[in-house]
């Protein structure tokens, strides 16, 4: 009997220590395991490095690129959120890409969804972005043939030059999302 007593006193004694010696429930929430303790820091300029890879269709007819971006050597972790600037330069007259939500054939966000995910960018992890093209005669003349694309990562001024091949008149580009290296 005595040991009962002397355990329920202590499960009494450690319930007044987590709810802070009050009759109220505990309101600090415990953090998850392997999540970060403070929002991880917008992606700075020079913190990113980037690169284009073609995006062929099943018919092997290239309709566009992905913009890899991935944090530098030991750079810490950083987020992107958004869309990146792009413009394609050369190989024709400059032409920006036009921001879109969703649609076209490989990017986009999934339908319902409106806002753009913000995506962590660590040593095993990047953000990608798609940009797809028209390749559709404009008044009938052919669309020029772009071998190089100036990209700004969102929300930095880093603007660099991609080197990728794809023909086109007009081009869309969609949000970034988590992409694993």
């Amino acid at each position: 009997m005595k040991r009962l007593l002397t355990a329920a006193a202590l499960l009494s004694a450690g319930a007044a220590v987590l709810t802070g010696c009050t009759n109220s429930a505990a309101t600090e929430e415990v953090p998850v395991q392997g999540a970060p303790s403070a929002p991880v820091p917008a992606c700075a300029d020079g913190q990113l490095n980037f690169n284009a890879e073609p995006v062929v269709n099943s018919a092997g007819t290239t309709v566009g690129f992905k913009i890899n971006y991935w944090v530098v050597g030991a750079s810490g972790a950083c987020s992107l959120t958004g869309y990146p600037g792009v413009t394609a330069a050369g190989g024709g007259p400059q032409v920006d890409a036009v921001r879109q939500l969703r649609g076209g054939l490989f990017g986009g966000l999934p339908e319902g969804e409106d806002t753009p995910p913000t995506v962590v960018l660590d040593r095993e992890h990047g953000a990608q972005a798609v940009v797809e093209t028209t390749v559709l005669a404009h008044q009938s003349s052919a669309c020029p043939t772009y071998t190089e694309f100036l990209t700004t990562p969102p929300d930095t001024t880093d603007t660099r030059p991609v080197s990728v091949t794809v023909p086109g008149c007009e081009f869309a580009v969609y949000p970034v999302y988590a992409w694993s290296r």
